[in-house]
Parts: C-alpha cells; structure tokens; sequence
C-alpha cells in the first residue's frame, strides 16, 4: 500500500466516523457544536510560550512584547507547516521536544552565569571609582 492510498483510506475513516456522529447526535436530539478554530494552534501554543519565556528571561525587557495573543498568532502560523510535515503537535517531533528540554535544563546555569558576570562588572566599577572622593 502506498503512502496516498493510506491516506485516502484514512480520509474515509474519518468521514464515516465523521458520519456516525452525526448521526448519533442526531438520533439523541444533540446540537451540534462548531469546531474551535484555534483547536490544533492551542496544540502548539506552548511552543511560542516557551520562546517567549525563554527570551523574556534572557532580556526583560522584551517581556511586555510576548502577550498571549502574540503566542497564539505564532501558534496559528505553526499550524500549517506542521500540518505539511504531518505533525500533529510538539510531542510528534522527538526532536523538538528534546530542544526545550535542554534549553530548560541549560537556563539556570547561563542565569548564574548572567548573574556573576553582572557582578563582577559591578565590583570592578565600584573597585575603579576608588574612594569616595575619588583618589586611589
């Protein structure tokens, strides 16, 4: 069986599926409920969400910029193309799930590097004013 073949059989699978239900709710006097638009970018919102906390704690003052709804756009543009490669979400890229968890895992250590590196900029200013009235 090829690749399209295997497609076209599950394309209508999921019409018959589709099908029953209808007719099942239909039968149980059920309203049908429109289908959430933004259902597979929810899927993929944690990806943007975990950029935008990864650069807003890098740089700060970025943070206001990284809005929910900014997230969700991002989320509705990664749609497409992972529908193209035929990923379903961010658990379906083994890849893309070990980035973030290394990124995760390395961000407190690059924290304390930031930390006593701004440290030390600041005792070596402080060491270079010299005295208060500004002798050495």
């Amino acid at each position: 069986m090829t690749e399209q073949e295997a497609q076209m059989l599950i394309a209508q699978g999921d019409g018959i599926d589709a099908e029953q239900v209808q007719h099942t709710q239909d039968a149980m006097g059920v309203a049908q409920v429109a289908p959430n638009p933004d259902a597979a970018a929810m899927e993929w919102f944690i990806v943007p969400k975990a950029l935008a906390w990864l650069v807003a704690t890098v740089f700060p003052e970025t943070a206001p910029a990284y809005t929910d709804e900014k997230c969700l756009e991002l989320a509705r543009a990664i749609v497409p193309v992972a529908e193209k490669y035929g990923m379903n979400g961010p658990g379906d890229s083994p890849e893309l799930t070990l980035l973030g968890a290394a990124a995760m895992f390395g961000m407190p250590g690059y924290m304390a590097y930031k930390k006593r590196k701004a440290d030390a900029t600041a005792k070596a200013e402080k060491e270079a004013e010299g005295a208060p009235d500004g002798s050495r």
